[in-house]
């Protein structure tokens, strides 16, 4: 779950022919969200509890539509209670893969953060609204770190038996500016590091970042974006991602990414 570089190591791991489950929400960024999510898919064990943690007034309008605005730009609809509805049947859904997986993934994207000034609430997506709604920050290094392990307590409510594998994506984030993605990646890092030192086992940091930034380093390893990896570049990863926590090709590893 999370960034879409995650989706590509699901791809690979769907192609090993184990299954894996990628990104019940939508595509998701920024960790906060991440910890509103995954806290609200481990309320869907319980109709009652989720409809307490999510409801329709919890939707924003505009011009019509009902935006979820912590999920991906897909979780709109004109009936707020349909909207509802499909949430809360995704989150089962995801409710039932996490509970059943033998390594999770969560895959960190950026340190920067929507707040959406109309409803004064972080968000996961801008779901394209107006852009004057809405402002960016930075987020603290102290304020990731509660983030993550919120995110790591919410998943431990539903699965306390799973490997969970947090990693930073390699993509950069050039709209952002250059200096301002590497004060995210930084952020990120320095956040997550020192919270796995005070982690207990089945806690991973998987250095996907630093393949390609660090050890790669080369532009040959970037799309003419200059933003993405190319596909030799995560094939390198993956293969380190696939050895280091599938064993065997014979793994009976369920992940979920």
């Amino acid at each position: 779950m999370g960034s879409c570089f995650g989706e590509e190591m699901h791809r690979r791991i769907l192609a090993k022919g184990h299954a894996s489950f990628a990104n019940p929400f939508g595509v998701i960024f920024h960790p906060k969200a991440l910890h509103n999510n995954c806290a609200l898919i481990a309320h869907a064990a319980d109709r009652s509890v989720f409809e307490s943690a999510l409801r329709t007034t919890d939707f924003y309008e505009h011009q019509g539509i009902f935006h979820s605005l912590q999920h991906a730009n897909r979780f709109q609809n004109t009936q707020p209670a349909q909207l509802l509805e499909e949430i809360y049947s995704i989150a089962q859904q995801a409710y039932i893969n996490i509970k059943q997986a033998q390594l999770i993934g969560i895959t960190l994207g950026t340190a920067w953060i929507y707040e959406h000034l109309p409803t004064q609430q972080f968000v996961g997506n801008c779901h394209k609204l107006p852009q004057q709604e809405f402002r960016k920050t930075l987020s603290l290094h102290a304020q990731i770190k509660n983030d993550v392990a919120g995110l790591l307590n919410a998943l431990r409510q539903i699965n306390d038996h799973a490997h969970l594998v947090i990693t930073v994506s390699p993509v950069r984030h050039l709209r952002d500016g250059a200096q301002e993605n590497l004060a995210s990646k930084s952020t990120l890092i320095s956040a997550l590091g020192e919270l796995l030192m005070e982690q207990q086992a089945k806690v991973h940091y998987f250095p996907a970042y630093e393949i390609i930034r660090e050890e790669l380093n080369d532009w040959q390893f970037f799309e003419a974006d200059k933003m993405h990896p190319t596909q030799e570049a995560i094939e390198v990863v993956f293969d380190r991602f696939y050895r280091a926590f599938f064993s065997t090709n014979d793994s009976t590893f369920s992940a979920v990414l």
